[in-house]
């Protein structure tokens, strides 16, 4: 490798650390850096003191490895962003640059990760190549994945939807079959198989990269929408279906005609008071998260989801309560972020309407004071509790598949939640992915706390749920002697 193609690949490599210096972000980054540390080494620490060494040191492996794949994800993710069309046929070398240094990281973590479960497996058990070998092809095999579902977002679906069809018979055998016989393969020869399928994967992974063609361009430009997409829904400002694109736009279209014809209603038995004032405004203040839109849009999955258990229902010999048991870990996820949607992106539409939010100061009988502070929590609190009902179908199904509490846990924390809109809106700053961060990770660690104790306790559920409910009381009762005190929340960040 020539002194420029190296010194290509250094910046490469440090561009995704360097955008956040020059967002301004960089302490963002020591926080999540700090984070890693506490969630990836504690518990590493955690098991050689309290564990036996065998399984202490697995512990440390598996931490190693996550925190490797964390590393190759944050990469890969930088180059693509930097597998630019333009440059890929115009800048000297950006080509052979980008391809070097995936290829080269990629084959970095492969090795070390091999090498080390190798030495540990040695040390342990004495099979120390066998395992190395494995563990290397593993790990290639996984990078690779997750390049590949970077690289195009209909990766993800399979990827999600394989673990939870094994409930399906003929898919299971098939798997199984197949997986039984790639190790019996693997088995036969494992140094020369490994070499092999590592070498398909590096040449595979360096395909991902694009020509500077026609081709090349529709899927940059593909990955830069989704990933402004990504950003602004990390700070809260959700997109409409149609910035996705035509199949968005297609699958937004009824959201869209219902909002509207909402919005017709509204004016066609407008009215001088508050009451009509604030349903009217309420259309602008929310954005594309207005309730009609987002309880529609919530609506709108759930019943593709039906539908798509049914069709599998009637292709195949397996029941309901086993498929659901096969997917639970995604449909717990699913009816997680239903859930806590409202709570993290009302604060990014507020934000982004703050510009009309002057005018319709301007209404007739529009609130004024305190009583606009108290108009506008209740219907962010009356939002929260609808789309806290449209979960409920899928609770129940969960429920029927014996896996309730598991969904119980994690979407019950949304209420509490809650609490988090009432504020002083008036200081409210822009969102960003920081500002998010703090409410989501407390609310995940009483997600795990409440898993744990309904899971483990499973006769605590009543009074489990009359803790969340009095505790949330007691959030929203002192939240909401502050809303007679703040500032008028309309416009919001005036006095920010």
């Amino acid at each position: 490798m020539s002194a420029a193609t190296s010194s290509q690949v250094r910046r490469m490599l440090l561009a995704p650390w360097q955008w956040r210096r020059n967002d301004g972000s960089l302490w963002a980054l020591r926080l999540y850096g700090a984070l890693a540390v506490l969630l990836l080494g504690v518990p590493a620490l955690a098991a050689l003191v309290w564990m036996e060494r065998e399984a202490a040191w697995r512990s440390v492996w598996a931490c190693a490895c996550l925190g490797l794949t964390v590393l190759w994800c944050e990469q890969v993710i930088g180059l693509l962003r930097l597998d630019h069309p333009h440059a890929a046929h115009a800048v000297p070398g950006h080509r052979r640059a980008l391809r070097a240094a995936a290829t080269g990281l990629w084959l970095a973590i492969v090795v070390l990760s091999g090498v080390l479960s190798g030495v540990l497996a040695q040390w342990l058990a004495g099979n120390g190549l066998r395992v190395g070998l494995a563990v290397a092809l593993g790990m290639g095999t996984l990078l690779l994945l997750l390049a590949m579902a970077f690289h195009s977002w209909w990766v993800w679906i399979p990827l999600c939807a394989a673990p939870s069809l094994l409930g399906v018979s003929v898919w299971r055998q098939f798997v199984f079959g197949t997986g039984l016989w790639l190790q019996q393969l693997w088995l036969a020869q494992p140094l020369g198989m490994t070499l092999v399928v590592l070498a398909l994967q590096g040449l595979w992974l360096q395909g991902l990269f694009g020509r500077g063609d026609e081709r090349h361009a529709r899927a940059y430009a593909g990955r830069e929408r989704l990933r402004k997409i990504s950003a602004a829904n990390a700070a809260g400002e959700k997109s409409a279906l149609a910035a996705y694109g035509r199949w968005g736009e297609l699958l937004g279209m009824p959201t869209q005609r219902l909002a509207d014809a909402w919005l017709a209603h509204l004016c066609h038995q407008a009215q001088a008071g508050p009451r009509s004032a604030m349903a009217r405004a309420e259309v602008v203040l929310h954005g594309t998260q207005h309730w009609v839109r987002h309880l529609s849009a919530l609506l709108l999955i759930q019943g593709l989801v039906f539908v798509c258990l049914l069709a599998v229902l009637g292709l195949t010999s397996v029941s309901m309560a086993q498929l659901l048991e096969g997917g639970r870990v995604g449909l717990v996820i699913g009816l997680t972020s239903m859930a806590l949607g409202a709570v993290l992106s009302l604060p990014g539409a507020l934000w982004q309407s703050r510009r009309e939010q002057a005018l319709l100061m301007l209404l007739p009988g529009m609130p004024q004071g305190a009583a606009l502070n108290r108009a506008v929590a209740w219907r962010q609190l009356r939002q929260c509790l609808w789309v806290w009902g449209v979960t409920l179908p899928g609770l129940a199904a969960m429920a029927w598949a014996g896996q309730g509490l598991h969904a119980l846990a994690f979407v019950a924390t949304a209420i509490p939640m809650s609490a988090w809109l009432w504020r002083d809106l008036s200081r409210l700053r822009s969102s960003g992915p920081a500002s998010t961060f703090l409410p989501l990770l407390l609310c995940l660690m009483a997600s795990w706390a409440s898993f744990f104790v309904l899971t483990r306790w499973p006769h605590m559920l009543w009074p489990w749920a009359s803790a969340v409910l009095l505790f949330s009381a007691a959030l929203l009762l002192w939240r909401w002697r502050g809303l007679q005190r703040w500032p008028q929340a309309l416009p919001v960040g005036r006095l920010a």
